[in-house]
This record gives C-alpha cells, sequence and structure tokens, in this order.
C-alpha cells in the first residue's frame, strides 16, 4: 500500500520531495509566479509586500481547507499524506497556527499594501470563506444552510457598501446569489452539482493570483474576465482534475464534492479538456498582442502540454508522484516567464 493510502495512524515516512506538497507551500508558491507572470505580462511594478501577503493568504486557506478536510473523512478511511498529516496535528494548525498566521497576514495588509486591494482581497476572502463552509460543513443541513443564509446575506451587505468597482461587485454578488440558491436546494451530503469543485477552486484561484495585478493595471487592461485570467483560470482547474484523478487511483477517501463522483470516467475525457484549452490559447496567439502577453499565453500553453505529459506517464508513477509533477508542470513555464520577460 502507497504512502497516500494508509490511515493517519499507519502512516509511513514522507519522502522529502512530497513534504511541500503535504505542509501545503506548493499552492501559494504557484500562486506568487502566476502573479508575478501576470504583472510581467501587463508590465506593472508592485511592491514585494503584495508577493508575501498572497504566499500566506494562500497557504493559510489550503492549510484550513485540508485541516476540514481531514477532519470530515471517517475514522480508519485511507487518507492521502497530507490529509493525514493535518488530522494527526489538527489542534495545533487550528488553534495555534492559522490564528497567528491570519492575525500576521492582517497585520501585513494594513500596514503594507493599498486601501483597494485590501478591499478587493477582503471581498475575495470572503467569497473563499464561502467556498470552505459550503465544502466542509456538508455533513450537516442545519449548520450548512444556517451558515450559509447567514453570511451570504451579510456578505452581499457588506459587498454592496465596500468601495470596490461594479464589476467586482456584479461578479461576486453573483457568485454570493448561486451559492446561497445552491444551499438552500442542496440535501446535507449531497455532492456539489451545479459546477465542478475543482472548477470554482481555479478561477478562485485566478482571481486571487490575478487580484493586485488588476488594481495596479487600473482594471483596463486586467480584469477577472481578461483573456490571461480565464486561461489561467482553466489551467488551475485542469491541474486541480488531474489531482482528483490520481487520488481516485490511489483510492484514498473520495471527495464527495470532487468531479471523480460527479463524472466518474473524467479521466478518460481529461486528454481532450487538455487539447481544447491547448487550441484555445493557440487561437489566443494567432492574434496580435504586446510581446509580454504573448509569452504569458506561451506559458499557459507549454504548462497544458506538460500535464497532458504528466498524465500520459501517470500510470508509471505513483499518484503522490503525479500530483507534484502537475504542480511542477504549472510553475516551471510561468517562473521561466518571469525571468525572461
Amino acid at each position: 500500500m502507497s504512502s497516500a493510502t494508509v490511515s493517519a495512524a499507519d502512516q509511513p515516512a514522507i519522502p522529502w520531495w512530497l513534504w511541500p506538497n503535504v505542509l501545503s507551500l506548493d499552492a501559494p508558491i504557484v500562486a506568487v509566479l502566476c502573479q508575478a507572470a501576470l504583472a510581467r505580462a501587463h508590465k506593472v511594478a508592485m511592491p514585494p509586500s503584495v508577493y508575501w501577503i498572497l504566499f500566506l493568504v494562500v497557504w493559510l486557506i489550503y492549510v484550513l481547507d485540508r485541516v476540514l478536510d481531514g477532519m470530515s473523512i471517517p475514522q480508519g478511511k485511507p487518507l492521502s499524506a497530507r490529509h493525514a498529516f493535518y488530522r494527526r496535528h489538527r489542534r495545533l494548525f487550528l488553534f495555534l497556527v492559522v490564528p497567528a498566521g491570519g492575525l500576521t497576514t492582517l497585520w501585513l495588509a494594513l500596514a503594507e499594501i493599498p486601501e483597494g486591494i485590501f478591499w478587493r482581497g477582503l471581498a475575495l476572502g470572503f467569497i473563499v470563506g464561502l467556498y470552505l463552509l459550503h465544502f466542509a460543513a456538508r455533513g450537516n443541513r442545519a449548520i450548512y444552510t444556517v451558515g450559509n443564509i447567514v453570511a451570504c446575506t451579510m456578505g452581499g451587505v457588506l459587498l454592496w457598501s465596500l468601495p470596490l468597482p461594479v464589476p467586482f461587485k456584479i461578479l461576486y454578488g453573483t457568485v454570493l446569489m448561486a451559492l446561497l440558491a445552491l444551499a438552500v436546494g442542496r440535501r446535507a451530503g449531497d455532492s456539489f452539482r451545479i459546477l465542478p469543485k475543482e472548477v470554482v477552486c481555479g478561477y478562485l484561484f485566478a482571481l486571487g493570483s490575478s487580484l493586485s495585478v488588476n488594481f495596479f493595471a487600473g482594471d483596463q487592461r486586467a480584469h477577472p474576465f481578461s483573456p490571461e485570467v480565464l486561461m489561467l483560470a482553466l489551467l488551475c482547474s485542469l491541474n486541480c482534475i488531474a489531482v482528483s484523478c490520481y487520488e481516485r487511483a490511489a483510492k484514498t477517501h473520495p471527495d464527495p464534492d470532487g468531479i471523480t463522483q460527479m463524472w466518474p470516467h473524467i479521466a478518460r475525457l481529461y486528454p481532450m479538456l487538455l487539447v481544447s484549452l491547448a487550441v484555445a490559447v493557440s487561437w489566443t496567439l494567432s492574434h496580435k498582442m504586446p510581446l509580454s502577453l504573448f509569452l504569458f499565453s506561451v506559458a499557459v500553453l507549454l504548462s497544458t502540454i506538460l500535464l497532458g505529459v504528466v498524465h500520459h506517464l501517470a500510470k508509471r508513477m505513483s499518484p503522490e508522484l503525479c500530483h507534484v509533477l502537475a504542480d511542477v508542470a504549472i510553475a516551471v513555464p510561468v517562473l521561466v516567464m518571469v525571468v525572461a520577460a
């Protein structure tokens, strides 16, 4: 039995190359690289504090998500290495690491970043909080429904009172209404049936990575629906789908909201999804654009190809190694673009 398919109590030694994933460092590193690449693409300079705050925010979100996931999986069920780690250390993270990290991030945000970014980040953070509530509290009907109604109502009032651009208000307001409708109409324990969890996660990840760039670019060239943000969202969604497929192959406890539960044969269709994104990016590259945006699109195309290579070789590797390489497939081309642009 592989290291990613045993219970928390019997978890063997974790290989060195898996520790960044177990400690949730992979996602914030990728987020910072994507933010830097978008900044290069739009030729905007941002202070180092913006990168550090994004790193901390993404890290805290992923830590909290994995702690909650680990707590929701029944005892005795097979766990991935990261879920087993967070289940063993859940009290340390819930009562010390997450509160301390949250306070540190809030202090840095108030002291170091422009007010406009702070309010946008607060609004997006609220949506991410709903995302966590939506998927983490699925087992209790009362907590799930009441929590969503209260959170969406408060969020709607705050959203329209914040000094945000109208497109952001419309976008976040639409998300709030969709989550509220889903919460009222969903039975406890049911899977997410409107959009796969991986697609929602991918778009939120792209929004977070592009948020500061949008602000410094004046929302004219960069915005939540600009081609480069949508390409990044699709790329991140495909990365999440790949991870779900690998974890299903590892026979760990299935995520009831995962795309592999909605569409069990998604792994067979995955190559076509990659080809579709590659064709869309290639079509974008055929149009005239600034060199920096061209290089960003090339990085997305290369990442898509590398995801395809990892998927093709997946049966020859362990599921946890495939997970790590799927993240590397995004990080390396983006890093090269940041250095070259």
